[in-house]
């Protein structure tokens, strides 16, 4: 009787039925969201506690290994099947804090394990392949370089990278024309960044950088990265490539980049190709004809420099200022003295207030 009563309250007021009838849903989904939440987090608290130990019992048994006090086997007899690729990821982290010997048993330990990493570069997401290219180079040495390098033409420019970086190492200059002719692919990275890269393969670098420099068929801002790492790796041997590219090349930021390389290892008989440029349109080209002939410059350039110091761009007349004051030609010193607009410049040079 009081249920169909109360059957009949709610029938002749549905929008209030259905309110709460509303309400519990969302009553019971909010319970079930919570359940869920909790048993998740005691799940990953779970998993995550099993790493911490299986972990522990890693970093014990792997120190005794690196150390020779217990044979690789013994290390590997503790990796259950599942756990194979979680034990590539500790070694990797391992590997980070050794060098020399210490670091080799460390890369031997993870070998017979790295193969199941190579599925992992053609995965969907990229940060999974770069991070399979991470670990395959770092503790792969050599062994993956053919996997690793065609990675370069890799779809995502996050992987290429990683790719490229993974193989710019002093062990491996011979990787250098690969990761030249890709290096057209990093636009948005800063050339200084692209070039010390390039420059920490060390001096065996340097013919495939003087090549790439010298190429018309290379693209213009890969020449410059070139020009750039040459002259970190001051390579005294890019000067006549470098004149010879001042002479052929109308491109802007090539020009900068060869004019600075000159500045660093450039000679007088270099000296013809950079004065052609005194007359640019470009302000900053300008400004690196002054550095260089500050650097590289003789007797005669004195005049050139002190007439770029009256240059209508402030940074040409501050590198031109730069030079005099480099060179200790006593022109400044009478710039200074004088009542020559841009005086206060060559009185800040001389106190060593330049920039």
């Amino acid at each position: 009787m009081i249920g169909a009563q109360i059957l009949d309250f709610y029938l002749e007021r549905p929008g209030l039925a259905l309110l709460i009838f509303g309400n519990i849903v969302f009553l019971l989904g909010t319970l079930f969201l919570a359940f869920a939440a909790l048993a998740l987090r005691s799940r990953n608290d779970h998993k995550a506690a099993r790493w911490r130990r299986l972990e522990g019992r890693w970093e014990t048994k792997t120190l005794e290994v690196v150390t020779e006090t217990a044979p690789a086997q013994a290390a590997w007899d503790l990796v259950d099947p599942k756990d194979q690729l979680r034990f590539v990821s500790f070694l990797l982290r391992f590997a980070r804090r050794l060098t020399g010997t210490e670091r080799k048993r460390v890369d031997d330990l993870a070998a017979p394990y790295l193969d199941q990493l190579l599925p992992q570069l053609t995965a969907r997401q990229p940060e999974r392949r770069a991070r399979a290219i991470q670990t395959l180079a770092t503790l792969g040495q050599r062994r993956y370089h053919t996997q690793i390098e065609r990675s370069l033409s890799d779809p995502s420019p996050l992987v290429s990278m990683v790719a490229a970086r993974s193989l710019a190492r002093r062990e491996s200059p011979d990787f250098a024309v690969s990761i030249l002719g890709h290096l057209h692919r990093f636009g948005h990275w800063r050339p200084s960044f692209l070039a010390s890269m390039l420059a920490s393969v060390g001096p065996a670098v340097a013919p495939a950088l003087r090549t790439a420099l010298g190429d018309p068929s290379f693209d213009p801002k890969v020449r410059g990265v070139a020009a750039d790492a040459l002259r970190e790796l001051n390579d005294y041997s890019a000067g006549d490539v470098a004149a010879q590219v001042l002479a052929t090349t109308v491109d802007r930021d090539l020009l900068v980049a060869t004019l600075g390389l000159l500045s660093h290892v450039g000679r007088a008989e270099h000296l013809p190709a950079v004065r052609a440029h005194l007359e640019s349109t470009e302000p900053i080209v300008r400004a690196r004809v002054a550095s260089a002939l500050g650097r590289i410059g003789g007797p005669d350039d004195i005049a050139k420099l002190t007439a770029a110091f009256d240059d209508p761009s402030p940074w040409v007349a501050l590198r031109a200022a730069e030079a005099l004051h480099e060179r200790r030609d006593p022109v400044l010193s009478e710039l200074a003295e004088s009542n020559h607009p841009r005086a206060a410049l060559a009185r800040q040079m001389l106190k060593g207030g330049g920039a």
